[in-house]
């Protein structure tokens, strides 16, 4: 019986510590997204965690990691989301390269913005990161993707062009 309860406190504080504590209205965003158009299919998924960037001095923010899979009826074009349920890293010491393909944050954490900004790894254009910007509705049920080249998109690379849409309106599941 005691181990039963050392376990069950042991998965509490697990599931505990992969929410943001600093800023509690990006766990409105976890879970599944999705966006359809004809043969087009995007798959988002969001999780939310307290991040520590380490160097002069240690700070901490809280963001929304995440993972997309594109498909084009059955052919899926590009994926990382198996890679979905695994652990978040928490400091920038501990990120693993191409386990995520999604970073967002909420600036201020300030919900009546209706903003999130961030950037997605284009995981068929040498990995380029693109700048992302999300305005979301007031029942935080649709998000409205919008992302962007940065200066210099392909200069060392070679790759060209965006593989998702620029722009897409992605609904809650």
């Amino acid at each position: 019986m005691k181990n039963i309860i050392i376990i069950i406190l042991v998965v509490f504080s697990c599931s505990a510590k992969a929410q943001s504590t600093l800023c509690p209205a990006l766990q409105a965003f976890h879970g599944e997204w999705r966006y359809v158009n004809g043969q087009d299919t995007i798959k988002i998924y969001l999780r939310s965690n307290d991040y520590t960037i380490t160097g002069d001095g240690p700070v901490t923010i809280a963001k929304l990691w995440g993972w997309h899979e594109f498909k084009q009826g059955n052919t899926i074009i590009e994926s990382n989301y198996s890679n979905r349920f695994l652990a978040l890293p928490t400091n920038s010491n501990n990120v693993v390269a191409n386990s995520y393909s999604i970073s967002l944050q909420m600036p201020q954490c300030n919900v009546s913005r209706q903003k999130l900004i961030g950037n997605i790894h284009d995981l068929s254009q040498c990995y380029e990161s693109k700048v992302v910007t999300i305005t979301f509705n007031t029942s935080q049920t649709q998000l409205n993707w919008k992302q962007t080249h940065p200066t210099g998109f392909g200069f060392m690379t070679g790759c060209k062009g965006m593989t998702l849409p620029s722009n897409f309106v992605l609904t809650k599941q």
